[in-house]
C-alpha cells in the first residue's frame, strides 16, 4: 500500500515519524507538498500527479498535515484537491470537511454549543462599536482576543476590561484592518489545560499543558511544559471524543480547560502536532495514526 503524507515539510519531525511507522508496517510512504501537485481533467477523467505518481490510481490514503499560510485562492484550490481525491476514492485523513470546520474557531464553537458541549462565552462580530457594547455580557474582567483563523497561540492577546480605552483602541484597530473580532471570556484555569489526542473513537494519549510562570498561554509551541496524564478523567475523555465526532475529525487534538470542576472545550485542531505529547508517553502516536488509516482503507 502506498500512503501519502501531504505536508509543508517532508523532512520534519512529524513526517519522519509517519514515514517510519508506515514502513514498519510493510507499506510505502509518499511525502509531498501541495505545490508538488498537478491536476489534469480531460477525456472523462481526473488525474492528480505528484512527481510522476498518479495519486488517484496509485495512492490508497493521504494523511494531511497543516496546509500552511497561503492566499485565499491557494487555500480554496488545496481544499478542492482534497475533496476531489476523496470523491475519487482516496482515503483522506482528516477529511476536507473536518479541516474546513476546525480552521474556523467560530464554526467549531457554535457546532459544539449546538451539541451540548460546554465552551467559553464568546462574542464574534465585524463591528468594533458593537463588540465594545456586548463585552459587558461576558462574565469576566479579562478577555482573550483571538484570530478566527490561527493556531499555536499566535496572535492571541489577553486584555482587561477595566482599561476601557485600551479595549476600545484594540477593537477599532482590528476592525480597521478588516479582522473579525473574536472575543472570548478568559477562563481562570491557573495556567493549566488538557490536550487530548483522539484517533477514531478513543483518546490515544493526553497531557497537561502547563504555561511558563507568569504566562497564560498553554500552547507547547509557546513554551508550555507537557506533562503526561496516565488516566484521563472519564468525563473529559467523553467530551473529547464527542467533540471530535461533532466536527467529523478522524484525528483531533482537543484542548480542554477545567474551571471550578467544569470542563470547557477551547479549540479543536484537525492537524495536531504531537512532539510534546510524544515526550510524555510510551505509545507510538505515529504508529497509532498509521494503523488507523490502514484500517480505514481496508474497510
Amino acid at each position: 500500500m502506498l500512503i501519502g503524507i501531504l505536508t509543508r515539510n517532508p523532512n520534519g519531525w512529524v513526517s519522519s515519524r509517519l514515514i517510519k511507522a508506515i514502513e514498519s508496517l510493510g507499506h510505502r510512504a509518499l511525502p509531498f507538498k501541495f505545490r508538488d501537485i498537478v491536476a489534469y481533467i480531460g477525456n472523462g477523467m481526473l488525474k492528480v500527479f505528484v512527481n510522476g505518481v498518479d495519486i488517484v490510481k496509485d495512492v490508497s490514503a493521504i494523511i494531511v498535515r497543516p496546509i500552511g499560510r497561503c492566499s485565499l485562492e491557494w487555500a480554496i484550490f488545496r481544499m478542492d484537491i482534497l475533496y476531489a481525491l476523496q470523491d475519487y476514492g482516496v482515503v483522506v485523513v482528516n477529511r476536507p470537511q473536518a479541516i474546513e470546520r476546525c480552521v474556523d474557531k467560530f464554526r467549531v464553537l457554535y457546532l459544539l454549543q449546538m451539541h451540548g458541549i460546554p465552551v467559553p462565552e464568546t462574542i464574534v462580530t465585524e463591528n468594533a462599536s458593537l463588540a465594545y457594547e456586548y463585552l459587558k455580557k461576558l462574565s469576566s474582567e479579562n478577555i482573550v482576543v483571538k484570530p478566527v483563523f490561527g493556531s499555536r497561540g499566535h496572535g492571541s492577546t489577553k486584555i482587561t476590561l477595566r482599561d476601557r480605552d485600551v479595549v476600545w483602541e484594540v477593537l477599532h484597530a482590528m476592525a480597521f484592518t478588516r479582522h473579525v473580532l473574536y472575543l472570548q471570556r478568559f477562563l481562570q484555569h491557573g495556567g493549566i489545560d488538557i490536550r487530548a489526542l483522539v484517533i477514531g473513537d478513543k483518546v490515544v494519549a493526553s497531557m497537561y499543558r502547563v504555561a511558563p510562570r507568569g504566562m497564560w498561554k498553554t500552547n507547547v509551541a509557546q513554551g508550555a511544559q507537557p506533562i503526561g496524564i496516565e488516566k484521563l478523567n472519564p468525563q473529559i475523555e467523553d467530551i473529547a471524543i464527542r467533540s471530535a465526532k461533532i466536527v467529523e475529525c478522524d484525528i483531533a487534538g482537543v484542548d480542554i480547560a477545567v474551571v471550578n470542576g467544569k470542563p470547557y472545550v477551547l479549540e479543536i485542531n484537525s492537524q495536531p502536532g504531537w512532539s510534546g505529547l510524544q515526550s510524555t508517553t510510551k505509545i507510538d502516536i505515529a504508529l497509532e495514526i498509521v494503523k488507523y488509516v490502514i484500517d480505514k482503507v481496508k474497510k
